[in-house]
């Protein structure tokens, strides 16, 4: 589930202090029970060269933020709270991730079938009238916001970085 709003007003200002910004959050109940997960990167980074984010960093933003959910009592019940890097392929989560990362090899997954598939690779083209420009065996492919269920980024390890940024032939 989505992180809701409420948490995620709260938690802006301390990943402000940290110089940080929220990728990814969500809260879900998983088998050890109630879970708030956090992906962070430090303002301004590049996937290419980190998310800027170590054990420290984690640490502090996690001390923090559970002092002020325990405070504001915002979670009722137990939960376990996750503080990690989004990692080298980064969740695309929000409009703007994919105006960011035009240019970069993404991997977009559908909640529901287009043109008979849930699955789409290709180069990161724009974001245009909420629908992702993605450009996939030579043609462009136009997904609705709305229908990605998932979007990240896609590593490649021959490279030793992101997919990207990639020159139309």
């Amino acid at each position: 589930m989505a992180l809701p709003a409420t948490i995620e007003a709260l938690l802006i200002p301390v990943l402000d202090r940290h110089g940080c910004d929220l990728v990814l959050g969500t809260l879900r109940r998983e088998e050890p029970g109630l879970v708030l997960r956090l992906l962070i990167e430090r303002r301004g980074s590049d996937p290419d060269t980190g998310s800027g984010v170590d054990l420290g960093l984690c640490r502090s933003i996690s001390v923090d933020v559970s002092a002020l959910l325990d405070a504001q009592d915002t979670i009722a019940e137990r939960y376990t709270l996750e503080v990690s890097s989004p990692g080298i392929e980064r969740p695309l989560a929000k409009p703007e991730d994919f105006v960011r990362f035009v240019g970069r090899l993404i991997l977009v997954k559908t909640r529901q079938a287009i043109e008979k598939r849930k699955r789409f690779e290709g180069v990161l083209r724009g974001l245009v009238s909420e629908e992702i420009v993605l450009e996939t065996e030579g043609e462009q492919q136009r997904i609705p916001l709305s229908l990605v269920s998932q979007a990240n980024l896609v590593f490649r390890p021959q490279t030793g970085r992101s997919a990207g940024p990639t020159r139309r032939r």
